[in-house]
């Protein structure tokens, strides 16, 4: 007589299945394998969330970096055909596609308007005012002023235009070639990465091909992007002299919106995509800022940002500091 697999059972094969992955290449059967994995997990009574986190623990080094939505893409085709094999369904197993965390934040517009109207600055010139860094500059040479105060000298800094290829020596430099290069009387932009490049190439979030300037060729997490696509200068200008949170730059976009570089490393440990994803991504911006009215695209680490120093043509106005820290500063009043 054959004895029913328990539950032990089955995650010790998951286990073991785990321990037997092949590195990540080209070809050699490890998207085979993280299927597999995936299909045994749920069988297990593991969620979609743990098994892909398990199959990121389990990934050996190889000759490629695999990318957080392969393996996530793994574990939904494993959830779409469990969903069609009802007879190994328990109820320990949670359903694909698992629910979004819920907001922090339960009446957003009531928060909101609360937070607007703690905020006493309401003009740039208070904000220029309060700014650790006195902002008393023409506008040429607020780009380089800048890059010295929120990157380290050898920084690989992305400056370009929204769809250019990053190309190392090109439009992704040093920070300190590109301060030499602005002093000199360069120009370049509108757009800056605000974190630090590798300046090696890595997959696409897409899966086609390599890039120099996506989210996996970040170095280092320095700094997140935060932006308002619906409230007035003004009101912006109240919300971030009253949030509470640490500023790097405040930026004029040149336009009807501010760019707020955030001081990450006040926000936790985040050295990985996955603490990116987790305290960033997630805690942050899903369950804080979103319901508040951020554009929620903002939430990559490597978002781009207007460049200050750059004039608009179209808009005949410069992107200008508002304030600027290098240690990253709450605004005080």
């Amino acid at each position: 007589m054959k004895h029913k697999m328990t539950k032990q059972n089955r995650l010790a094969k998951y286990h073991g299945h785990l321990e037997q992955l092949p590195a990540a290449g080209y070809g050699h059967g490890y998207h085979t394998g993280i299927l597999g994995a995936a299909n045994l997990g749920l069988w297990a009574g593991r969620s979609p969330e743990q098994i892909t986190q398990d199959i990121r623990n389990a990934t050996k080094p190889g000759k490629r970096i695999v990318p957080d939505r392969e393996i996530w893409a793994a574990v939904e085709r494993a959830a779409a055909d469990f969903d069609k094999a009802p007879m190994l369904k328990t109820g320990s197993i949670w359903k694909y596609p698992a629910s979004k965390p819920k907001p922090f934040i339960q009446d957003p517009e009531a928060t909101l308007r609360h937070i607007i109207e703690q905020g006493t600055f309401s003009k740039e010139a208070d904000l220029l005012d309060a700014s650790p860094i006195r902002i008393n500059w023409c506008p040429r040479e607020e780009t380089s002023r800048f890059l010295s105060a929120v990157f380290d000298p050898s920084d690989f800094v992305f400056i370009g235009k929204g769809r250019d290829l990053g190309i190392p020596g090109k439009n992704i430099r040093r920070a300190a070639d590109w301060i030499r290069y602005f002093e000199a009387g360069g120009i370049a932009g509108p757009y800056i990465i605000v974190n630090p490049l590798t300046a090696k190439p890595a997959p696409k979030k897409d899966g086609n091909g390599m890039t120099y300037r996506g989210d996996l060729n970040i170095l280092t997490y320095r700094h997140c992007l935060v932006e308002f696509d619906n409230l007035t200068h003004e009101n912006q200008i109240r919300f971030w002299s009253s949030i509470g949170l640490s500023i790097r730059a405040l930026i004029d976009s040149g336009g009807k919106s501010i760019h707020a570089w955030l001081d990450v490393s006040k926000l936790g440990l985040i050295e990985t995509p996955e603490q990116w994803k987790s305290q960033i991504k997630e805690r942050l911006y899903d369950k804080i800022l979103a319901p508040l009215g951020v554009d929620a695209a903002c939430s990559n680490p490597a978002r781009l940002s207007r460049l200050p120093g750059h004039y608009r043509s179209e808009k005949q106005a410069w992107q200008r500091l508002l304030w600027l820290s290098p240690e990253g500063r709450v605004i005080k009043q």
